[in-house]
């Protein structure tokens, strides 16, 4: 630790302070410093003019431009990020959402636009969601990779800017029109986009405007396989084999229509060299139409007992007692992010500058009405198969089973017809409806004071601060029944009692079907508007349950969290030689967070049909609050021995505060609870009826099942932590860039990360609720009428994230980028990373790599282009990356095996720009054209035959074209 701190830090000052330096081109490093636009026409505009804005910075940073006429590379900015080194890319139903920088999470990189943070609604995570920025609403995004003290320091990874169109920065008026088709072939239909952004400099060049406007409707279709996300595949033995099998799997199909809106108005107001002000409005809207289908094979259904053959080298188990599942989902959701800000720059006699601004984001997440129907049979005969990359099973006739299996008898009684798709004897046996919100209100004041100096060694100084406060009200409403259950409560109140009396105890043979597309499914499914039908008619029977929401899955997610975090930072820059400076600082950060939740458990199996309320106990938390403070100091050198060259050298420290479901206060039994007899704790079942006790099948009313049972250590435990504390981070950057000519640029740079305190996501954590880091109120479900909490219980399967001790990371970026006569060109970058991450001994003995660091990433872009036509083929490249860790501390089951990469990805993209005239150009994409999956897998081990697939998602290719339409 101390050699990662100091040495660099000497090291640095020693360079900096060397007399053999020679000639500092001096010039204006601040990140506001105006460039002379470089007019060059294409790909070439565009990286020459990301080249001379990343030279001004005073930190390192990678920076995405436009070309002259006004174009990104790509249409959706997280795409563009990508094509940036040390950048990967976390994608969504195909496309790119979230970014990672330097081999760190996109919950690690920070959002801002115009230097001020966003709101996210749209997940629980620190991490905004960049596909719902169009690209066309901006002017420039920035990467940087090191943080001098007057930025935001909540960002170990990185810190992305986005700058929306601005007048003052382009100079001139400017008018330009896009209109664009895409269609994505598993779709195959079009979807359409326009687009218009522009700016105007009035009264002598004294107000600038810029303005954008986006809609945009994108359909697309992806499929995926799913293991189950909480629960870890299981042992199973028979005989003398032992096996590691899935839990349970799906089959997904997502056929989502997504519809982005988009605006920015950006007035600037210049009233004399000294003084400017600024009002910047913003506002996206992101509506997803989501129909799901999903098909589940339910191995957990199945007892050990029920195994009858196992075969580990060939990675196949049969098993009876399993269950065939249908689920259809209907759910519309809008996020919505406004954002505002007002400020303005002063500049006084004697150097002083004064920069001001207040900004306020609100980001929301309204999906209302979500809804499900699902069909089910049960206590079938099924074969399953899993290897690195699938994940399959068959149901399979009872005496082909005992064949395979060299048994006597299996057991059946699902009316299962075998060899057919459409399965009429499939149960109408849940109806689900959801209401889900989620606000997050963020308010941010900030005021940087800076003196120039004219003579000495001290160039500036610099000082300031920001106050920011931040809510986030997450609450969600669901209501889950068996419908033939709930029908007399809810039928009554329908529009049609009878009808809804009728379809409550339907199956899928009563209504139409259809064959899904894919390959993977099946089995027929009900079609869109059969099961629109299905629920609005028996809709009725879940509202009517429950009004005062008080079920295990209407509370299990709602929190209610604050955020206050006060900063005050101190900098300058000294000259330490002709041509070398070094800003040396310090910020000191402050943090209070308070969070509310519950504490739930499922228990539903004694509910009555003519119940209407849930048995299921939900418990608020007591609020709790965490502080947290630290001083981040930083030194940053600079030095250009001759015009070409440029070298920098970083020593900065920073952090990255836990997310918000890390960190909400919840405790939840996961599934129903499992209830294990008193007089025998190794004999568990979610129902007491099916416990082998003596007089089981007596304990019919709450008190005798509380007398005989407890809540049993197999349960799974989620819990929220919200006593996580900041990840804390000394980096060290060092770079040299060589500016050859405007046809070759060359950059080498070298950096490392020690994150102390790093927060991970483990499972299978082995403890009593009395040991979690905040109270549980367990005496009141001991108070309550049949569940039963043994004190000091220890659970086997808690999961939760936690701090571990410290993590390293050492990398080395390269960038190689040239042009050449002919009008061929080449754009590469290619990023290594290493990593070591150290968890507690109770969670894990040996050391793992960070979580979602890529060891190698690489970008290679080829083409050509003259003044018309610019062609280019595009390749991205990322190896494997560690999601999700599986326990193995001292003394404990090792469940390494559980630990979840992500494979590695590549893809490939064409794109072709004609410029038809001088204002017209049109364009071409053709996107993913290898197919590339996202696949996801099990570490595994030998009894599970190697790695196990854990999920997989197919997106398929997709194609654009478009036209630019530059009016002035």
């Amino acid at each position: 630790m101390n050699n990662l701190k100091v040495k660099p830090l000497a090291l640095a000052i020693a360079l900096g302070l060397s007399p053999s330096a020679l000639v500092y081109a001096q010039s204006d490093s601040s990140a506001d410093a105006q460039l002379e636009e470089v007019i060059v026409t294409g790909v070439k505009a565009a990286d020459l003019n990301a080249r001379e804005a990343e030279r001004s910075k005073d930190a390192f940073s990678s920076i995405i431009s436009q070309d002259d006429a006004g174009n990104f590379a790509d249409q959706n900015v997280a795409e563009s990020l990508q094509r940036l080194p040390g950048i990967t890319l976390q994608k969504s139903e195909g496309e790119g959402r979230y970014v990672n920088v330097r081999g760190l999470g996109a919950d690690f990189v920070s959002v801002t636009m115009n230097g001020a943070e966003m709101a996210s609604g749209g997940g629980d995570g620190r991490a905004f969601a960049l596909d719902a920025i169009p690209a066309d609403m901006l002017g420039a995004i920035e990467v940087y990779k090191s943080l001098t003290p007057d930025m935001d320091l909540n960002s170990i990874g990185g810190s992305v800017n986005v700058k929306t169109v601005s007048a003052f920065d382009k100079k001139r008026d400017s008018l330009k029109i896009k209109a664009q088709i895409n269609n994505q072939h598993y779709k195959d239909e079009l979807s359409p986009k326009l687009a218009i952004s522009g700016t105007n400099l009035l009264f002598d060049d004294k107000i600038g405007i810029g303005y954008s406007l986006s809609t945009e409707k994108r359909n697309s279709v992806n499929y995926e396989v799913r293991h189950h996300s909480t629960t870890d595949a299981r042992y199973i033995t028979v005989g003398d084999t032992t096996a590691l099998v899935p839990y349970q799997f799906e089959n997904r199909q997502e056929e989502g229509e997504r519809t982005r809106n988009a605006g920015s108005l950006d007035i600037g107001y210049r009233p004399n060299d000294d003084s400017e002000y600024h009002l910047r409005l913003s506002h996206t809207s992101y509506q997803d139409l989501d129909v799901a289908l999903r098909e589940y094979y339910r191995l957990d259904t199945a007892q050990e007992s029920e195994f009858v053959y196992l075969d580990v080298e060939n990675r196949i188990a049969g098993t009876a007692g399993t269950e065939l599942q249908h689920q259809f989902f209907i759910q519309d959701g809008v996020a919505t992010t406004d954002a505002f800000a007002i400020g303005g720059k002063n500049n006084f006699d004697g150097g002083w500058e004064v920069e001001y601004e207040f900004s306020k984001s609100i980001a929301e997440w309204d999906k209302p009405g979500a809804s499900r129907v699902q069909f089910r049979l049960r206590d079938m005969p099924m074969i399953a198969a899993w290897g690195s990359n699938y994940l399959l099973a068959q149901p399979i006739q009872p005496d082909h089973l005992e064949i395979l299996a060299g048994v006597d008898q299996v057991l059946t009684f699902a009316d299962y017809k075998f060899g057919e798709r459409q399965q009429p004897s499939m149960g109408f046996d849940n109806l689900f409806i959801e209401d889900s919100f989620r606000t997050d209100d963020l308010s941010q004041l900030k005021v940087d004071i800076r003196k120039e100096f004219d003579s000495g060694k001290v160039n500036f100084i610099k000082f300031g601060g920001v106050v920011k406060t931040r809510e986030r009200d997450r609450n969600k409403d669901r209501w889950s029944v068996i419908p033939s259950d709930k029908a007399s409560i809810g039928c009554p109140v329908a529009a049609d009692p009878a009808l809804c009396d009728d379809l409550a105890s339907s199956q899928l043979g009563d209504f139409e079907t259809f064959v899904p597309a894919h390959p993977n499914f099946q089995h027929d499914f009900i079609t869109y508007d059969a099961a629109r039908y299905l629920i609005d008619a028996t809709r009725t029977v879940a509202t009517e349950f429950d009004k005062n929401n008080n079920d295990q899955d209407s509370v299990k997610e709602d929190y209610f969290l604050t955020e206050n975090a006060q900063n005050i930072y101190l900098m300058a820059e000294f000259e330490t030689s002709a041509n070398s400076a070094l800003i040396v600082g310090g910020k000191y950060e402050s943090t209070q967070m308070e969070s509310t939740g519950n504490f739930s458990i499922r228990w539903d199996r004694t509910e009555g049909s003519s119940s209407a309320t849930s048995n299921d106990i939900s418990i608020p938390l007591k609020t709790v609050e965490t502080t947290y403070s630290d001083f981040l100091p930083s030194i940053h050198w600079r030095f250009e021995p001759r015009e070409d060259v440029l070298v920098r050298a970083a020593l900065w420290t920073s952090f990255t505060r836990p997310n918000f479901s890390d960190s909400r206060a919840s405790v939840e039994f996961d599934g129903r609870v499992q209830l294990c007899a008193v007089s025998d704790l190794n004999d568990c079942a979610d129902r007491a009826t099916d416990l082998a006790a003596d007089g089981a099948e007596n304990w019919d009313t709450d008190e005798e099942i509380k007398a005989n049972t407890v809540i049993g250590a197999v349960n799974t435990i989620k819990v929220g932590n919200p006593t996580l504390k900041a990840q804390r981070a000394t980096n060290l950057d060092t770079s040299i860039t060589w500016y050859a000519s405007d046809d070759l640029y060359l950059q080498a740079a070298l950096f490392a990360k020690q994150i102390d305190g790093f927060i991970v996501d483990v499972r299978g954590i082995k403890s009593t609720l009395e040991d979690l880091p905040f109270e549980v109120p367990i005496s009141e479900v001991n108070d309550s009428d049949a569940l039963n909490l043994i004190p000091g219980q220890i659970y086997d399967d808690v999961n939760m994230s936690i701090n571990g001790d410290v993590a390293n990371v050492y990398g080395m970026e390269l960038t190689y980028s040239q042009y050449f006569n002919s009008g061929l060109f080449v754009q590469s970058n290619a990023t290594f990373i290493t990593s070591d991450a150290k968890l507690d001994e109770s969670i894990r003995t040996d050391s793992i790599a960070l979580p979602y660091q890529a060891d190698e990433t690489l970008n290679f872009t080829f083409g050509w282009e003259n003044d018309d036509i610019s062609l280019r083929v595009i390749s991205n490249y990322r190896s494997a990356v560690l999601e999700q860790v599986g326990t193995c501390g001292v003394g404990d089951e090792c469940k390494k095996w559980a630990d979840v990469y992500e494979d590695n990805t590549f893809g490939l993209d064409f794109k072709a720009t004609w410029k038809a005239t001088d204002l017209i150009d049109v364009y071409f994409d053709a996107l993913n054209l290898t197919g590339d999956t996202s696949l996801r897998y099990y570490t595994g081990n030998s009894a599970s035959g190697g790695k196990m697939m854990y999920s997989s998602e197919d997106f398929g290719t997709s194609f654009q074209l478009g036209v630019n339409i530059k009016v002035m």
